[in-house]
């Protein structure tokens, strides 16, 4: 049954939180510092960050505030395009500014040119005990292959990526459980701007259940079992969106929710990201 404790087993034998707080676009400081406390509060143990959020050094407060064990909180960040070249580098910098000694795991954040190379230092950095479990994010199933064959190792333990019910990802989910790559749903509620919980057939299922859209849909992918980090700095929704556990979508309700797929990525997609115009990307700046 799950619930909130509930975790993956990770093909290197870590156990994953199914649920945790994304803090992309959550400002530095302490809006961040306190998103992160309050979510550990509402027993939350999974927090993720990345360093071109530029909020890292806010997470790491925010831990501390919360005067938990370090082992008792999973911590995931990722690697930028600006140290492709040096992961030790990146990973480095990131401990110094989160206050930590090691992260639970280190994702490579997109397929850049580069990213095998990059990879293969993450198998290092990994050996040695810098980060429990690494992994990528806005991965296709060929950027695997890609992986093998410039002489990884590892399987990655994670692929992160966008995933709600109008992009449900079933083709990669399927290769991701046969491959014992865990999936990870980055905008599990539908991405800024392009919410799904105004769905007519998503307000039916959470008004049976006396429960909201953003529930419902959060539902669906853990009991997919696909991990989500929903992301809000609002103390409010962050506890509702971990309710998650009083209530289990039937096969026919999953059914429903599955036939939302329209294959519709709103992020950028990874077969192209290289050509996406430099004034787009956002450029990391020292955190306060």
């Amino acid at each position: 049954m799950l619930s909130i404790n509930s975790t993956v087993e990770l093909n290197n034998g870590v156990q994953m939180p199914l649920l945790g707080l994304g803090v992309f676009r959550s400002k530095s400081g302490e809006e961040t510092r306190a998103a992160v406390r309050t979510a550990l509060e509402y027993g939350y143990r999974h927090i993720d960050t990345a360093r071109i959020y530029c909020n890292e050094k806010s997470v790491g407060r925010g831990i501390k505030d919360s005067g938990l064990k370090r082992e008792e909180v999973f911590v995931t960040t990722k690697l930028w395009r600006t140290d492709y070249d040096s992961p030790r580098r990146g990973l480095t910098e990131s401990l110094a500014r989160l206050g930590l000694d090691y992260v639970d795991l280190y994702l490579l954040h997109w397929p850049f040119v580069g990213f095998e190379r990059a990879y293969l230092e993450l198998e290092q950095l990994q050996r040695e005990g810098l980060c429990r479990a690494i992994g990528v994010s806005n991965f296709k199933i060929h950027h695997f292959a890609m992986l093998k064959a410039a002489g990884a190792t590892v399987m990655p333990q994670v692929n992160q990526t966008e995933c709600h019910p109008a992009n449900a990802e079933n083709v990669l989910l399927g290769w991701s459980q046969a491959h014992q790559v865990a999936l990870e749903a980055y905008s599990p509620l539908g991405g800024q701007g392009n919410l799904l919980i105004n769905d007519p057939r998503i307000l039916s299922i959470a008004a049976h259940y006396k429960v909201s859209a953003a529930q419902v849909i959060l539902r669906w992918n853990l009991q997919r079992g696909v991990i989500v980090i929903p992301k809000s700095v609002h103390a409010a929704r962050i506890l509702t969106n971990s309710q998650l556990y009083d209530f289990e979508l039937t096969p026919e309700e999953m059914s429903a929710l599955g036939e939302l797929d329209k294959h519709e990525r709103r992020a950028w997609d990874p077969d192209r990201i290289e050509a996406r115009p430099p004034e787009l990307w956002p450029t990391p700046v020292p955190e306060d």
